[in-house]
């Protein structure tokens, strides 16, 4: 699973959807996830984008309205969309057709497996089935996955970021951003090599084992933050604030999680840090939550400096 949480809506009605999708995406917010959806008004649009198999691996859930004007009923939609994806949770929703109503229709078109529920309680309904989907992968080994994964997309925008503020740079100053990531390989060089001498002496195979790469994702970080402090970059205060947050807040824990091992001891798993400060599910959700305030964060410096290089 990842931090994004893709639904397919069909519903005539926008303004309604519209409206219900306020709380559904607080609610998703609260844990750490990202309310994606896709909205079809037409069986022809569903029928477009079911047509892109990318797109159907990515559906979580698909919600469907039972009266969708034109004498296009949900029971008829959901069959086409459950032809190319079969297993995904089904919601059938009506204002004017009960649910035992909406259970019978969708039994006689051979529908199984599917939540009905009016729209009056479709808000509650789809919170039910997300808390039930997300309570499947949110032990602490998926949490560590899930932020892994986020993270690694945020490492992927701080390097293009990188190269479109390149490109907004003078000749002397692409020269001076060169000149500083090769400070940051010499200086890790000379951290390695200091390192590798105080453990000659080792006898402990544990110790070797803690050496990490020239360059790394937390370099980019850094040099990214030093860009955004130069004077072309003065309208991005608030992105320079976030990647400060980001280094500060998200990657130690980060690197936890992605290297350190899980306490098999009594109670909730957790992965305790060399401080010896415990990470569980509950502060992977609180991580997930930050990640995804700033995923948004860093995907807008990403658009601002495209557009502008």
């Amino acid at each position: 699973m990842r931090l994004d949480f893709n639904i397919l809506w069909v519903d005539d009605q926008l303004d309604y959807v519209k409206a219900q999708s306020t709380p559904i995406a607080a609610h998703m917010a609260d844990h750490g996830f990202e309310f994606k959806p896709t909205y079809c008004q037409t069986i022809e649009e569903v029928r477009a984008r079911i047509q892109d198999n990318v797109f159907n691996d990515e559906v979580d859930l698909v919600l469907v309205d039972w009266d969708l004007g034109n004498d296009v009923w949900g029971q008829r939609v959901i069959d086409e969309i459950r032809d190319p994806i079969p297993y995904k949770d089904v919601v059938f929703y009506s204002a004017h057709t009960s649910s035992d109503e909406l259970r019978s229709l969708a039994s006689t078109a051979r529908v199984d497996g599917v939540f009905c529920t009016g729209r009056n309680e479709l808000v509650d309904e789809v919170i039910d089935v997300f808390d039930s989907l997300v309570a499947k992968v949110l032990d602490l080994d998926h949490a560590r996955g899930i932020v892994m994964g986020a993270t690694s997309d945020i490492d992927h925008m701080v390097s293009e970021c990188l190269r479109h503020a390149n490109g907004k740079l003078d000749g002397d100053g692409k020269k001076k951003l060169i000149a500083q990531g090769l400070k940051f390989m010499d200086d890790r060089l000379k951290d390695l090599a200091k390192h590798v001498e105080k453990l000659r002496g080792t006898t402990e195979l544990g110790e070797l084992l803690e050496a990490h790469l020239v360059f790394t994702a937390y370099d980019r970080l850094h040099m990214l933050s030093r860009v955004l402090q130069l004077e072309v970059f003065k309208d991005h205060a608030g992105a320079r604030e976030s990647v400060s947050i980001y280094m500060k807040t998200v990657v130690p824990d980060r690197n936890v999680l992605g290297h350190q091992v899980a306490d098999p001891g009594q109670g909730p798993r957790k992965v305790v840090t060399p401080k010896g400060e415990a990470i569980g599910v509950e502060e992977a959700r609180e991580l997930r939550k930050i990640i995804l305030g700033l995923r948004g964060d860093f995907r807008a410096l990403l658009v601002a400096l495209e557009k502008a290089s």
